[in-house]
């Protein structure tokens, strides 16, 4: 097999590095709290919480983009990609949740609650596939991204400071997604564990 252009640990690193950036963001985003809770101008660190968070989406392409096209796709990639994504999910929207600062318009906490309700319907969904089954089949589908781009996209309005009106729609989008993406999962799950064709994946 020919050499690839590029180090083969170089997908992973950037998985890792985007694991690092998740307490940077934090650090970021409070620290922007508390200037404008002092009366300050907390602008800046607001954006550079923002421009953290951009950081992290690109990193996310690039190595996912890296894996497939020098054909470095593996099983330790795979889990730090999801670990990855999921830290700066749980991080940032129980940050945006709980944390009612002035630099960013809050989230509901019902919404963390959908979040939390969902992956822990697919994770014990998979376990009872695997103790029934010997095996899981996964597959992230469209609606699983759909799901995960509107909450970026959420994540990314509430950085900017967008008004409350337009991430509470964005907010009301994206549960939509989710809770459609959580059932179409939910159904293919139990036809496998019936032991019928159907996939159950984690988005």
């Amino acid at each position: 097999m020919p050499r690839p252009p590029i180090p083969r640990w170089l997908p992973n690193a950037i998985s890792v590095l985007r694991v690092l950036l998740v307490p940077l963001w934090a650090w970021c985003a409070e620290h922007a709290n508390r200037l404008f809770e002092a009366g300050a101008d907390g602008s800046e660190a607001r954006s550079a919480a923002a421009l953290v968070l951009v950081t992290i989406g690109l990193s996310d392409a690039l190595d996912g983009w890296l894996a497939r096209r020098f054909a470095l796709q593996s099983g330790l990639g795979a889990n730090l990609d999801a670990i990855a994504d999921k830290l700066a999910q749980i991080v940032m929207v129980t940050y945006l949740a709980l944390r009612h600062g002035p630099a960013f318009p809050a989230l509901p906490p019902w919404f963390l609650g959908l979040l939390i309700a969902r992956d822990a319907l697919l994770v014990l969904g998979c376990f009872a596939i695997w103790r029934r089954r010997g095996r899981v089949e996964t597959e992230h589908g469209w609606h699983g991204k759909a799901a995960s781009l509107g909450l970026f996209v959420v994540l990314v309005a509430c950085n900017f400071a967008v008004g409350d009106a337009v991430a509470a729609t964005l907010v009301g989008v994206t549960a939509v997604l989710v809770v459609a993406s959580t059932t179409i999962y939910t159904c293919d799950g139990v036809r496998q564990f019936r032991g019928r064709s159907g996939d159950a994946a984690a988005s």
